[in-house]
């Protein structure tokens, strides 16, 4: 399948009281860097990388610093696209249609919603999700878990895009996931790949278990 990534990237970092995308990893890269590189390596087609107006951007992997910025078309021309959300405060929902309007124009047989705040998420991980979605025809989606619910990253097909534009606020996907009307397919994957960094505590064990990993090799 023609997968679009959609990464949301515009979230307002409330609970951690500071830019948690621009966070520095151990290995130097921005934690948000993780997550867009993970997009970048796997197998999807395209990236759509949902971002607020004002950010500055320098988080980015150093070799897409001049990727493609648009607020409202996509450019074919390069597989990064960047796009702004104006709406970004009213929520995730206005975040993800951000992305999902871009995908529809470039004809998209499917997208990928990934959160830019999970940098452990792999390359992977994603394909396997991917992989899931294209093998289970009669699937709407494919979505990961671990043991406690389906979280991202999760695919739809295209026939759910009519579905995910019409959330509103901090709707995300899992709203149209827990609707007894679609089906789904699940993906298990390791628990690290959804830790995400709301918290300091919770920023602190990505952090620990990076250093743990680079000091075992």
């Amino acid at each position: 399948m023609r997968l679009t990534g959609i990464l949301l990237a515009a979230g307002k970092s409330t609970r951690l009281g500071r830019d948690k995308l621009a966070v520095a990893m151990p290995d130097g890269r921005a934690l948000a860097a993780w997550s867009l590189q993970a997009a970048l390596d796997s197998e999807l087609e395209q990236v759509i990388c949902v971002v607020k107006p004002e950010d500055s951007l320098e988080w980015l992997p150093e070799k897409v610093q001049h990727a493609s910025v648009s607020s409202a078309n996509y450019r074919s021309q390069t597989r990064l696209q960047i796009s702004l959300s104006t709406e970004y405060s009213s929520g995730m929902a206005a975040s993800l249609q951000c992305g999902l309007k871009e995908a529809k124009e470039y004809g998209a047989e499917g997208v990928m919603i990934l959160l830019a705040d999970q940098p452990l998420i792999r390359a992977q991980d994603i394909n396997q999700v991917s992989a899931a979605l294209a093998v289970n025809k009669q699937s709407d989606y494919a979505a990961a878990a671990d043991g406690e619910g389906l979280k991202p990253p999760v695919a739809f097909r295209s026939h759910m895009f009519e579905h995910l534009l019409a959330l509103v606020g901090d709707e995300g996907a899992r709203k149209i996931m827990r609707n007894g009307t679609f089906s789904g397919t699940e993906v298990n994957l390791p628990d690290f790949c959804f830790w995400d960094a709301d918290t300091e505590a919770e920023l602190k064990r990505i952090m620990d278990y990076v250093n743990k990993l680079a000091q075992m090799k």
